[in-house]
């Protein structure tokens, strides 16, 4: 039997249980039951992200159609835009219409959660009398000097400096404090519990660089709980520089690469067995949401997985010279040869550190937005002082202002009229109408077409082929650093566990915000999960959607079990549950923008996917078709899972809309 802890945070919100509400927000069911409470959902903690009551509508027009849609309330509201979906990308088109139009129009922003924000959700836990902030989705802003010209020019109109993050991120905060990075081995398929630190894991770390010196392999190598074949197999997929290929081209490398899995690669070539295979199979979930069996071999590449030093791509005499210098990288992303360059992304080039971070994600992003739009809704100016400044949801929707943003509101039609479009939507289990001259759908490509069943068949098929990938980001807010502190460590992977990694957030201090210093401050760390099913034959969006299906049907208490076992498995005594202060699951059951993948979707053109995103056999360019008066936005549009994709579409449908 497990042991319950005193602290209150599972399926409840100040003691009642959100199970009682499934068809409202947790929120507005505490002030139906005459509970005052002001409304600030970042403060709530237990089952958020697609939070109880923000999907029912949307599951059911899914499920059994539009007809349930009969007696509607019309509100006599007339907009000149309403906007589905308060993410990035819709409070970005918002802003670009208000921006464009000659006179101040009147905008309508309708989002099915209880906050704004999208994926970038903010998480506040109050610790000691401390504020703590984490991110429920969206994590950061990565390599923003290859955005795209629009996308950077909003950015640094809301205040954004990516300059100050070099002095904002403490890049000697773990260094400093003697705590590294490193694997957890877990009993059950090790034998052993055991933490090795030091493991190389991928190149967005900051240690990546040290950890993949050959020194440091070998020493890594012996502290692992494998096997001694698996072990020298371990060191030799690291230093090896045999050209498995070297009467190809370095563009057939790439070519054959990117169509056979890592996994294959690694058994087909480097002859590695099972166990070394197991360690790394999970690494990348939080990247592609899938394992390695699913991921092109070029793409583990690109992220700093081991097994390609000999083949070329990029200048390897660092690694041959390693006694002289070791302090270079094998996968310098600099020194990749100019024939590949061409085949790889913005991100994948980038030199730039994976450090611009704000301590609540890219919810600071949104917040900027929300301000801009409704200056009275959040206090401040700067990038810095809207990190602890709080928002007023009061102000979101108030008649008369020229911008409303309407929470718990889940649009259930769109349809186009005469004179412009026509709007339901269902709050607290009542059905509202309201009319815009223009809208914008920024919301999952998925349901569109249940939204709008007017659209033509083929651009329907194209909006169902996203498949958004299943995400369960845990933040876990502790009153203190004591288990981190023993066990010497910030950041483990986690191969063979429910939980794939865990890792305390970026040591980011902005403004009035101050990242903790000391060891009885409160700390966050975040723990990850991914559901899929590797090695079933099932392609990735196969998988995402059977992995939608077993998020959903887990409880709060189930991933709090599933968490607590980890956590005694990998830090033992040191793990004290009355250190937990609160936990929030930020549950997405549509997560990541589907992001092609050469393994599966090359058939989908014959054989080999067009070079550029905006290539019209591409399903989501078929999708993002505008109709009549209703264009769409979002990162969906443009398959790409990124800040840049989501501002960069909104633009694109703002153009559309006022061409």
């Amino acid at each position: 039997m497990k042991i319950k802890t005193g602290i209150t945070r599972r399926d409840f919100v100040n003691g009642i249980s959100l199970s009682l509400a499934a068809s409202v927000s947790p929120i507005d069911y505490l002030r139906s039951q005459g509970i005052d409470l002001d409304y600030y959902p970042p403060a709530l903690s237990g089952m958020r992200g697609n939070h109880p009551g923000s999907f029912d509508h949307a599951h059911k027009l899914a499920f059994t159609g539009n007809g349930f849609i009969n007696e509607t309330k019309d509100l006599g509201e007339s907009y000149d835009l309403i906007v589905v979906g308060g993410g990035i990308s819709g409070l970005s088109a918002a802003h670009f219409f208000k921006e464009r139009t000659g006179k101040v129009p009147k905008i309508l922003i309708l989002d099915n959660h209880d906050d704004f924000g999208g994926h970038a959700k903010r998480n506040e836990f109050v610790v000691n009398d401390r504020t703590m902030l984490a991110y429920g989705g969206s994590q950061s802003i990565e390599s923003p000097s290859y955005y795209e010209e629009i996308s950077k020019k909003l950015l640094t109109n809301l205040g954004i400096d990516f300059n100050k993050f070099y002095k904002a991120y403490d890049f000697d905060y773990f260094k400093s404090r003697k705590l590294d990075a490193g694997f957890y081995f877990n009993k059950a398929t090790y034998g052993v519990s055991r933490i090795v630190k030091n493991v190389p894991s991928f190149r967005y770390e900051l240690t990546y660089k040290d950890s993949i010196k050959p020194d440091n392999i070998k020493k890594v190598a012996s502290q692992l709980p494998i096997s001694d074949q698996s072990k020298k197999e371990f060191i030799k997929l690291f230093l090896d520089q045999t050209d498995f290929f070297p009467e190809l081209s370095l563009e057939e490398k790439y070519y054959l690469l990117d169509n056979i899995s890592y996994e294959d690669y690694l058994r087909k070539y480097h002859k590695v067995g099972e166990e070394v295979i197991g360690l790394f199979h999970n690494l990348l979930w939080g990247l592609w949401g899938v394992g390695n069996d699913s991921i092109p071999a070029i793409g583990c590449w690109a992220d700093g997985l081991p097994g390609f030093a000999g083949l070329g791509f990029t200048d390897n005499e660092e690694l041959n010279d390693e006694i002289t210098d070791q302090t270079q990288s094998m996968y310098n992303v600099d020194a990749v040869d100019d024939s590949i360059r061409e085949y790889m992304s913005n991100n994948e080039l980038s030199d730039e550190p994976y450090i611009f971070h704000f301590p609540d994600g890219n919810a600071t992003i949104a917040r900027l937005l929300v301000r801009k739009l409704i200056p009275n809704s959040i206090p401040g100016n700067t990038m810095e002082d809207i990190v602890t400044a709080k928002a007023n949801y009061s102000m979101l929707d108030i008649p008369g202002q020229d911008t409303n943003i309407r929470l718990n509101s889940t649009v259930v039609s769109t349809t186009n009229t005469n004179n412009g479009v026509e709007i339901v939507y269902a709050k607290e289990g009542v059905l509202y109408q309201v009319h815009a001259k223009q809208c914008i759908l920024a919301c999952n490509n998925g349901i569109i077409p249940e939204l709008c069943p007017q659209l033509p068949e083929t651009q329907k098929k194209a909006l169902k082929y996203n498949v958004k990938v299943p995400l369960v980001w845990v933040q876990v807010a502790m009153k203190n650093w004591n288990m981190l502190l023993k066990n010497k460590v910030y950041s483990l992977q986690c191969p063979n566990n429910f939980y794939n990694s865990f890792y305390v957030d970026f040591p980011v201090s902005l403004g009035d915000y101050q990242y903790p210093q000391n060891s009885e401050d409160p700390v966050v760390f975040m723990m990850q999960h991914v559901p899929t099913r590797p090695n079933e034959g099932y392609t990735n969006r196969e998988q995402h959607r059977l992995g939608r299906h077993e998020m959903l049907k887990m409880s709060y208490q189930d991933y709090e079990d599933k968490l607590f076992d980890q956590l005694r498995g990998m830090f033992g005594s040191d793990f004290n549950e009355e250190d937990v202060a609160a936990i929030t699951v930020n549950r997405w059951a549509h997560g990541y923008s589907y992001e092609y993948n050469n393994l599966f979707d090359a058939e989908y053109f014959g054989g080999e996917m067009p070079d550029s995103r905006n290539d019209e056999r591409y399903p989501h360019v078929i999708g993002r078709k505008p109709f009549g008066n209703i264009a769409i936005a979002n990162c969906d549009s443009l398959g790409s899972a990124y800040v840049d994709a989501a501002i960069s579409q909104a633009d694109r449908a703002v153009n559309e809309l006022l061409s």
